[in-house]
């Protein structure tokens, strides 16, 4: 192939890979930069917060709301809008091992089962705000629940936190499932702050270490 022609291709390649980048871009933006505010909604219905469900921890208590006296695991996803809170999972289950809030090991009986529960619904806790509370919904025998519920974002709401469980008299009574507020909030305020702490302190000690050499 001839010099001219070479660069023609090249340069054809080139705008079309531009845009492609164009025009995924903005969907790319619309899922990941709401994920770094955690705060308050914006008017449209953009992406709030979106991201995996995990199974309780027995003895926890998350804003208000004990975990369940067993374990319990899942595998499940929620998404978060202004306007809309979407989840779903299957296998949200008492695990086979394990132990329960009174330190004993799962009894046999109800390991890799839902323990009865035939029902879960689901609660968005805030920092500032009332949680919304959403009617429970379907857990089958598998596991499985799914979710779509419209909501109205309170004024001013910040760091929420999903929680799935079951609720008595519109209340949750317990968390089986919630989404990763450590990793959401803990990390911006903890982990982040030793990541940026630590390394400088270590490299002054290092300093000071060899200057006694």
């Amino acid at each position: 192939m001839r010099q001219g022609n070479w660069k023609h291709v090249l340069g054809a390649a080139t705008a079309v890979a531009a845009a492609s980048a164009i025009a995924v871009s903005p969907v790319f933006a619309a899922a990941k930069a709401p994920k770094a505010s955690h705060g308050e909604a914006s008017a449209t219905s953009a992406v709030v917060m979106a991201g995996k469900l995990y199974g309780n921890i027995p003895n926890v208590v998350i804003r208000g709301v004990p975990a369940g006296k067993a374990p319990w695991v899942v595998d499940g996803s929620y998404q978060l809008k202004s306007n809309l809170f979407t989840a779903s999972g299957k296998w949200l289950i008492i695990p086979k091992q394990g132990y329960m809030e009174n330190g004993q090991p799962v009894p046999a009986k109800i390991g890799g089962t839902t323990n009865g529960i035939t029902e879960v619904g689901a609660e968005i806790t805030f920092a500032n705000a009332a949680p919304i509370v959403l009617p429970p919904v379907k857990l089958d025998s598998q596991g499985d629940f799914s979710f779509h519920d419209a909501i109205q974002w309170p004024k001013g709401a910040a760091q929420p936190v999903v929680l799935i469980g079951p609720e008595k008299n519109g209340q949750l009574v317990a968390w089986f499932a919630a989404s990763d507020f450590l990793a959401d909030y803990g990390q911006a305020t903890g982990s982040a702050w030793m990541n940026t702490v630590q390394p400088a302190k270590s490299a002054v000690a290092h300093a000071h270490a060899s200057a006694k050499k």
